[in-house]
């Protein structure tokens, strides 16, 4: 059967395209076949490797005999043709490129069809894995690998030519790390494959993954909803205690701010008082300061002025006696010698004294740095006093901040240990409430796991009723999109019948009017109209006709016959417009939408002229233009100018002021001078043309309106026909229902009974397994053999001592203490025990610091302790002190002591001594405590 079937799948995919379809296809249908026939347990993929391990060498050398054979029998289906077809198929599909297998590529896509989250939610993570798989030892993968892992879901040949051209530049061999930087720099290939997977996944796991985001979701907005409604309510109990405080807080406030005020006011009036006596006193200093200036400057120069003038009049004398002196020098010979005897004496006498004065001065600045040299050295002797004065402060105050921070880091030490202590103590408090939890769980428990099947049951039928909720909601879609349809056809046909009819009547009134005019039974009614027509145009103004002149000069009334032109042009009846406005729920037009609808319109007005009618049309001016208003407007226009449906409407033209005849669809303007009969005869006829034409879409329309009201009637009696029948379907479904849940009801019945008997038996299981490891760790002791190097087991509840553990529960036996005490020839010393040959046991006739002798016996060293009772035990002592059962039921604890460890340092040292005064939670090693020895506390060696 295989070569005739593979034969004919090969003839019949000639194209890979074709191949890649029908092999999503058939994975699809083994994921589909696979719950129904395999066993619990099984797993297509460990089928596979278990395949690809009976080969000998690389597995892709598999053929189809034996893909075929092991996959089905595996799965137990060895005498189901069509599975082994299907099977056959999917290999020749996966080696139709390579023409080999790739079991690598197999796996990819079963893990991609099984897990939907990651397809949808975290594509990038299946890229990853199938890198992971294709990769080598070394951790690269082959370039062509990546390509076939990127596009292992795609399809058509544009697809894989686009992963082509983005993966041209990669490496021949690429790693994890290049690989993902490649997918952060081309973010598009993990959306088309994200978009390829999903386009490949079953519907049946797309409906699920949506249902569960959808419930997801739901939830979520549940919870959301309840916070917001949460923080609405403390939002408004604050508020409201806000705004009882709020009160008493505005007359506090109040009063302080008028106390402010009065002390501001009193300060403002000192610094006023202040700042006018500054003023006083600065404009006298300165008035005194300009004073003495100017004296100063007054006498300088008269200074000046009396020493030139005694210069002056010196030298005027000494030069008349030098004159005086030269007549007479003959004469006077000797009393000129004897003159310049006394003139040498002098400047003699002058040297002397300056030169004097010169030592006088150097003696007087010799004296002053003698002085100055005497102050420097009592000013460095003075420094440097100080600085040995602030250097002894230095020193001790880095003592004592050294002596504080000692102190300090001795009570932080003790407060950690208190912060420890108190911690344990909330951490067993929080540990007897979960016991205490646990227990009551336990109680509870047999109770839950009865009513786990009953629960699974109800989940079950919550899935079926999902799956029926996503039916029924998209049957309901589909059946509101097709009633829409079919709507809308009827609508659309109607609508197209009636258009036809419409105008085939309308032309049909028009041609009988035509003829109607053309025949001579109509002369006395169009000579009326004409006289009529002709009187009205021709007719003077009056102070009778004062509204009519009005009327026919006012803007609204051109624009209004503009606006009913052209809406008649397309179709539309400006009176049914007014209508429906007036149907509707507003049954107003707003002034802006009023003036949007003349923008709409071909009609050219200014922004004033707008302003102008829609002034004139709001009568009441509340803003608005009521449907009353519109009608009243539409009527004095049809009153005075013109038929509603006639092109020609008559009206004053505002350029020129003068009477005329416009024809609004052909823009023909005929003028009072240059009107003639014919004319008037022609706008007559018109007017008898537009009336008959507006009478039969009046007629038709109405028609039109009771037919379509006819037709909705009937589709709504088929509809409540079609209700309760359906109706009538549902309450006998529901009849038959009740009669099977009543069998369903019965069977669980049977059901929970044999499961609670199951869960009795499993109970009684777990107790009994947990009261034999109590007793397990309770009276067997794990002692150290210091000569044979072993440990050996020693049961104290039946004396037995062996080498090999306990068959089970040797895991949770208590392992010895790192030191043991040695009695020898009474002698007790302490040894460190090792099982290594190449290392010796350490003795010591002191016991070890850090570590704890037993509170009963005072000789061997702690082993366990129990929490809520004070003490350390050694394994003897502990087992004679407490029984098993307390343990078992869990209504005491144990734990193992551990050795006291440094807590200033921290450095792992075990610890010597144990300070009493700072509480109990200071421990200090031997370095530690020769720092602190000197500090006043009191300690205890450990």
């Amino acid at each position: 059967i295989e070569p005739r079937a593979s034969r004919a799948f090969s003839a019949s995919c000639m194209s890979t395209e074709g191949c890649r379809r029908e092999k999503w296809h058939l994975l699809r249908q083994l994921l589909s076949i696979r719950p129904s026939t395999s066993h619990p347990g099984s797993c297509i993929e460990n089928i596979f490797w278990e395949v690809a391990a009976t080969v000998e060498g690389d597995y892709h050398t598999i053929k189809p005999g034996l893909f075929v054979s092991a996959i089905s029998n595996s799965l137990g289906c060895q005498r189901q043709p069509e599975i082994r077809n299907c099977l056959t198929r999917l290999y020749h599909c996966l080696s139709i490129t390579t023409g080999q297998l790739d079991l690598r590529e197999l796996l990819c896509s079963l893990y991609a069809l099984e897990n939907t989250r990651h397809v949808y939610e975290n594509p990038s993570r299946l890229l990853f894995s199938f890198f992971k798989l294709y990769a080598a030892p070394g951790g690269s993968a082959v370039r062509s690998d990546v390509v076939r892992i990127i596009s292992i879901a795609a399809v058509t040949r544009a697809e894989i030519s686009r992963m082509l051209m983005v993966t041209h530049h990669l490496p021949r061999f690429v790693k994890l790390s290049r690989f993902q930087s490649f997918l952060a720099v081309h973010p598009n290939i993990i959306d088309a494959f994200r978009l390829q997977l999903w386009n490949q996944l079953p519907d049946s796991s797309k409906l699920g993954y949506l249902q569960s985001r959808e419930d997801a979701s739901a939830r979520w907005f549940c919870q959301y909803a309840h916070e917001i409604n949460v923080k609405s309510a403390t939002t408004f109990r604050d508020l409201s205690s806000l705004r009882c405080s709020f009160g008493a807080w505005c007359k506090f406030h109040q009063g302080v701010t008028r106390i402010q005020l009065q002390q501001r006011t009193v300060s403002l009036r000192k610094c006023k008082t202040s700042i006018l006596w500054w003023h006083s006193y600065t404009t006298q200093q300165r008035i005194s300061h300009a004073r003495r200036h100017i004296a100063a400057v007054l006498g300088e120069r008269a200074i000046m002025r009396r020493v030139f003038r005694t210069k002056w009049h010196r030298y005027s004398c000494s030069k008349g006696r030098l004159r005086q002196i030269s007549d007479n020098f003959e004469s006077h010979s000797v009393e000129i010698a004897h003159g310049a005897f006394i003139l040498r004496h002098t400047m003699i006498s002058t040297f002397r004294r300056k030169a004097m004065i010169r030592w006088l001065s150097w003696i007087a600045n010799v004296m002053k740095w003698e002085k100055a040299g005497l102050l420097m050295h009592r000013y460095l002797r003075r420094r440097i006093f100080k600085q040995w004065i602030a250097h002894f402060r230095a020193v001790r105050g880095f003592r004592v901040g050294e002596e504080e921070s000692i102190n300090k880091q001795i009570w932080l030490a003790s407060v950690i240990k208190q912060a420890e202590k108190a911690n344990m103590f909330v951490m067993q408090a929080a540990k007897n409430t979960r016991l205490t939890a646990i227990a009551d769980k336990k109680q509870k428990a047999a109770s839950v796991k009865m009513n786990l099947l009953a629960w699974n049951q109800r989940r079950r039928q919550a899935e079926r009723a999902a799956d029926d909720r996503i039916k029924l909601a998209t049957q309901q879609d589909m059946r509101a999109k097709r009633i829409a349809k079919e709507k809308e056809d009827r609508a659309a046909a109607f609508k197209a019948a009636w258009e036809a009819l419409e105008n085939s009547y309308i032309k049909e009134h028009q041609r009988a009017t035509l003829s109607w005019l053309d025949s001579s039974s109509s002369k006395s009614h169009v000579s009326k109209a004409f006289k009529r027509i002709k009187r009205e145009f021709y007719q003077p103004p009056t102070p009778r006709s004062i509204n009519r002149e009005a009327q026919l000069k006012s803007l609204t009334s051109i624009v209004l016959i503009k606006m009913e032109s052209v809406l008649f042009q397309k179709g539309i009846v400006m009176g049914h417009l007014i209508q429906q406005y007036a149907e509707s729920s507003c049954g107003f037009l707003s002034h802006d939408e009023f003036r949007s609808l003349v923008r709409d319109l071909p009609i050219d007005l200014s922004p004033e002229q707008i302003r102008v009618v829609v002034g004139t049309l709001d009568a009441d001016n509340d803003g608005y233009l009521g449907v009353e208003e519109l009608e009243n407007a539409l009527h004095q226009v049809h009153k005075y100018n013109g038929v509603s449906a006639s092109p020609w409407r008559m009206y004053i033209d505002p350029a020129q002021d003068v009477m005329c005849y416009h024809n609004l669809a052909t823009s023909e303007l005929v003028f009072e001078h240059r009107m003639h009969d014919a004319k008037l005869m022609e706008i007559t006829k018109s007017n008898f043309i537009a009336e008959t034409e507006l009478e039969a879409i009046n007629h038709i329309r109405r028609e039109r309106a009771l037919a379509w009201t006819r037709v909705k009637e009937d589709y709504a009696s088929v509809v409540m026909t079609r209700m309760y029948r359906s109706f009538r379907s549902r309450r006998e479904q529901g009849r038959l229902m009740w009669k099977i849940q009543a069998r369903r009801q019965k069977r669980n019945a049977a059901r929970h009974a044999i499961v609670a008997t199951k869960l009795q038996c499993w109970w009684r299981v777990v107790s009994a397994r947990l009261l034999f490891i109590a007793k397990v760790r309770h009276h067997v002791e794990v002692i150290p053999n210091l000569v044979e190097r072993k440990l050996y087991y020693c049961n104290h509840n039946t004396g037995e001592c062996t080498w090999t553990p306990p068959r089970h529960g040797s895991n949770v036996l208590h392992a010895p203490q790192d030191y043991i005490v040695v009695n020898e020839n009474n002698r007790v010393y302490f040894v460190k025990w090792s099982m290594s040959p190449n290392e010796a046991h350490l003795r010591m006739w002191n016991k070890p610091s850090g570590y704890r002798r037993c509170t009963k016996c005072l000789q061997n060293i702690a082993l366990l302790e129990c929490i809520d009772v004070p003490g350390f035990f050694c394994f003897r002592c502990f087992r004679a002190s407490f029984d098993d059962h307390d343990f078992a039921r869990g209504t005491k604890q144990q734990r193992r002591v551990s050795p006291v460890s440094c807590t200033l340092c921290s450095q792992g040292r075990t610890a010597s001594w144990h300070c009493l005064s700072n509480g109990p939670g200071l421990a200090a090693c031997s370095l530690c405590f020769t720092r602190i020895e000197n500090v006043d506390m009191k300690w205890l060696r450990i």
